[in-house]
């Protein structure tokens, strides 16, 4: 007999999907148990938001949907911030929760939630699995959460649903086929028009964004077509990596710290080329008066920069096709890069007392090897992080930007170092975050996940507490104490290092880079480092 479990993990399997991150109830175990038997691991973390966190960042380095369970009640709405992540960062999720049994739920109180209203508005689609619909609902899922843009679906399972015997056909994922959104034709209209803006511009910037992260093989004909007419590259966050962050053409991350230096110098253009630029990551209003083109897998619809010339279609495709109809030429003056990154850098590295937090970040980056993968959590450190990291490839940084959700970076960085176990993975998270998630040291512990987690201490709320001073009110609210987070790892059979000086940062990152568990480095840092 096969169940309606039985299809959902045998769908997810052979989408390639290995691993299915949760806290279960009662109501999901036939699931769980259906998962075990197909042969997908399920990874217990201590909270449902970190199920979420770290299936959005699986959807996110690979492609396919990452998958997180919970069950009824305080399990789905405790797994919600998560999903509300993928849905702002553009990640493919299925988020999967228990449900009351079909046969009393219109008359139940215990945990009686409307769960599809509340997944509804940071979801792509919500669905109620049941023994006749299973096949199309989670083939559905699968195609709907990967089309473009891509993002989170949401299944509710109820609970006497999971062991009934399937009824009629099941179809597989090849056979069904959805009119999805986001799915665009390849004639490419307007390419003539995107030529002659380019040519007759002077000074053109290239801002490279999320959209163009996904298209295989679209990082290196974008820089193909920067270095033919010279043309400088900025990025958001999530785009980091799309040009070597060493690449001379390469200028800085827009919204992290010193980005007056970078908005700036983005104001000199008199074109912008936007491409694949996901408008999800900026906070602050566009506030450019310049021509823009709009490359990308989607339309324009955000209308958050008008755009003159649209181009809507697969985004390495139409970069190699401007690369082959335009002339080699050069735009800019190198000097002009060079110095503005200079003053990025001046700008962003203040000296003061005891260690500063920047040179936490500069010193591991010059010990970990070129293909580290890092994580950055939300506070004053990550606009540090953001800017401070180079990043040399695409999907090697990662960090909640349109949500912007403490917590995220530790999860994030386990889900990085199972799809990469040869490649060293370091979570950046102030002492704030941390104590949000403290306990999933045991979940790195116990699942044999050995990332680098360097935690900045400062005792407070410093992006927090810099707002407070910005408006001339005393902190409140805002400043806390800490344990002694290198016994806490300790007790978790972790490793732990305090560092107060760059030498024991020195020390503490070879140490850990050598490490088969999980480390910790406490780095207790000046604050005064974020006021620039």
């Amino acid at each position: 007999m096969k169940t309606t479990a039985d299809v959902v993990a045998e769908a997810l399997k052979k989408e390639g999907i290995d691993y299915v991150f949760g806290f279960p109830g009662g109501e999901v175990t036939t699931l769980m148990d259906a998962f075990r038997r197909a042969g997908i691991k399920f990874i217990l973390t201590k909270h449902e938001t970190t199920a979420s966190f770290m299936a959005d960042a699986y959807g996110e380095i690979t492609g396919k949907p990452g998958v997180c369970l919970a069950t009824v009640g305080p399990g789905a709405t405790n797994m919600l911030t998560g999903v509300a992540n993928a849905y702002l960062d553009r990640a493919p999720v299925i988020a999967i929760t228990g449900q009351l049994p079909t046969d009393i739920y219109e008359t139940a109180v215990h945990q009686q939630l409307d769960l599809k209203s509340i997944y509804g508005p940071v979801t792509k689609w919500c669905a109620t699995i049941n023994s006749e619909n299973a096949g199309s609902v989670i083939n559905k899922a699968i195609h709907m959460a990967k089309a473009e843009r891509p993002g989170p679906v949401y299944i509710e399972f109820p609970s006497n649903v999971a062991g009934q015997e399937v009824k009629g056909e099941v179809c597989s994922a090849e056979s069904v086929k959805y009119n999805l959104p986001g799915i665009f034709g390849s004639a490419y209209q307007g390419l003539n028009e995107v030529v002659e803006a380019i040519l007759n511009s002077k000074s053109p910037v290239i801002l490279a964004g999320l959209d163009a992260v996904r298209s295989p093989g679209a990082d290196r004909s974008l820089v193909r077509l920067a270095e033919k007419l010279h043309i400088p590259v900025v990025v958001p966050p999530k785009a980091k990596g799309i040009i070597p962050e060493d690449h001379p053409l390469f200028v800085g991350v827009i919204e992290m710290l010193g980005d007056k230096v970078v908005r700036d110098f983005v104001h000199k253009a008199d074109l912008t080329i936007n491409i694949g630029y996901d408008v999800t990551e900026l906070d602050k209003p566009w506030g450019m008066s310049v021509k823009t083109i709009h490359i990308s897998s989607v339309p324009n619809t955000e209308q958050f920069y008008p755009a003159e010339i649209e181009i809507i279609g697969d985004i390495k495709t139409i970069l190699d096709i401007l690369i082959e109809e335009l002339p080699e030429g050069t735009k800019w003056d190198q000097k002009q890069v060079d110095e503005t990154k200079k003053e990025l850098y001046r700008l962003i590295t203040p000296h003061v007392e005891g260690l500063a937090p920047y040179r936490v970040v500069e010193i591991i980056r010059e010990i970990a090897p070129r293909e580290t993968i890092a994580t950055a959590d939300v506070g004053a450190h990550k606009f540090l992080t953001g800017q401070m990291w180079k990043t040399y490839s695409p999907k090697t940084f990662f960090m909640s930007n349109g949500l912007s959700s403490m917590g995220y970076s530790f999860p994030a960085a386990m889900a990085a170092k199972l799809l990469n176990p040869d490649r060293p993975v370091i979570a950046f998270v102030g002492d704030g975050g941390l104590g949000m998630y403290l306990g999933e040291i045991e979940t790195a512990v116990r699942c044999s996940i050995p990332v680098i987690l360097v935690v900045l201490c400062d005792k407070a709320l410093s992006l927090i507490k810099m707002n407070q001073e910005r408006k001339g009110i005393p902190a409140f609210g805002t400043e806390f104490t800490n344990p002694d987070f290198v016994k806490v790892a300790e007790a978790f059979g972790a490793k732990g290092y305090k560092v107060e000086t760059e030498k024991q940062v020195r020390d503490a990152i070879e140490k850990a880079l050598k490490s088969d568990v999980i480390t910790l480095i406490e780095a207790v840092v000046n604050p005064q480092a974020y006021r620039i």
